[in-house]
């Protein structure tokens, strides 16, 4: 069992579309067994792919993660911060560094990477190990999908804010695991699920703020992509007390 519980959580979200044809690259590009896996459930015949070589977008549109970071607001004293994200679109952006320096923070930064779909469930048994004990610490989920549907024309790119301290607070992390969720499927009253990281996140924000979810509710988040699953199992103890935010355009 975790011991971490969530006093504000903020989302982030736009549409992105600057992605090519699945035929537009060199088959060496990337390789077969990452394109699997990146691919989301998307079927090969309708996979685009980001355009990694475009930096306009970059440079001229708002970050999520800042959007997220900028919706949680900045905190009473200074805390950790914690980038959970996976493979960079440009190679040459230091993402972390680039966040760290525009809003001016003061506390420790660390990045989490290579978790890649399983960011949004795994990480908190990490997080249970590295937020400080007495202290609180931000933590940002990040998701920009390598791959997009045809069918739809684009993809959306997410990140989850969250304000993290050990002890019971208003969202309480009480377990997370690799692979299917077992016996704790059962306990939950709500169940949340996607292909990225943020996915079941977003859902959960929705449904909180729309009242959906009440005290004492548990809540299963899930993440299920052509390799690997992942969950994490949560408490509301306290919806008035958790503070929602939503940075840029609100999801829809």
């Amino acid at each position: 069992m975790l011991d971490l519980s969530a006093e504000a959580f903020g989302i982030a979200v736009r549409p992105y579309d600057d992605y090519l044809p699945l035929a537009g690259f060199a088959d060496a590009a990337i390789p077969a067994s990452r394109l699997h896996q990146e691919s989301r459930g998307i079927p090969l015949e309708h996979l685009m792919l980001v355009a990694t070589d475009d930096t306009q977008d970059i440079a001229g549109e708002p970050d999520v993660t800042a959007l997220a970071l900028a919706a949680l607001g900045a905190p009473d004293h200074e805390q950790p911060l914690f980038l959970v994200r996976g493979a960079l679109r440009d190679s040459m952006v230091a993402a972390l560094a680039g966040l760290v320096h525009a809003s001016q923070w003061a506390g420790e930064d660390t990045g989490i990477t290579h978790l890649e779909e399983l960011g949004g469930t795994v990480v908190f048994d990490l997080l249970d190990w590295a937020v400080p004990e007495d202290s609180r610490a931000t933590v940002l989920i990040c998701d920009e999908p390598l791959v997009a549907d045809a069918r739809v024309g684009h993809a959306q790119f997410a990140a989850v804010g969250l304000r993290l301290r050990h002890g019971p607070g208003p969202l309480q992390v009480l377990d997370c695991g690799e692979g299917p969720p077992g016996a704790a499927a059962a306990a939950a009253a709500h169940r949340f699920g996607g292909s990225g990281p943020c996915d079941a996140w977003v859902a959960l924000h929705a449904a909180l703020t729309a009242g959906r979810v009440r005290d004492g509710d548990q809540v299963l988040l899930g993440v299920s992509a052509p390799l690997r699953q992942g969950w994490v199992l949560l408490r509301v103890a306290d919806t008035a007390g958790l503070r929602l935010a939503v940075g840029g355009p609100a999801h829809r």
